[in-house]
């Protein structure tokens, strides 16, 4: 079943202390990735700044958005994140799980459904 994988990040300290010169390097190797994905069946949906003007604003600065074809690669893609040395340079939480009918997730809140 599909999935839907969203991130949400801040710069950490160590990002600051690389020089601009490390810091494009670094992109450059993760859109090679973002685009290797794409090949493999990922529909990034957006990547994006999170405005300011947000209600109830989460407090992280950037989002990604991401639509992958099952659960077993959306883990493969959490590892490689990890392999990546992301997580050094972002504070990041994520959200995923199967992209479902919005009536029945809604429906399942009123039941107090839970993820299992």
């Amino acid at each position: 079943m599909q999935q839907i994988f969203v991130e949400l990040y801040n710069y950490a300290p160590a990002w600051s202390k690389c020089s601009e010169s490390e810091r494009t390097e670094f992109v450059k190797k993760v859109i090679e990735s973002v685009n290797g994905v794409k090949s493999a069946g990922v529909d990034v949906i957006a990547y994006g700044k999170n405005s300011n003007q947000t209600d109830r604003r989460a407090p992280y600065d950037f989002f990604c958005v991401y639509r992958v074809p099952n659960v077993e690669f959306q883990r493969e893609f959490e590892r490689q994140i990890t392999a990546s040395g992301w997580y050094s340079y972002f504070e990041q939480v994520n959200i995923s799980g199967p992209a479902e009918d919005f009536a029945s997730v809604l429906l399942g809140n009123a039941k107090m459904a839970r993820p299992d």
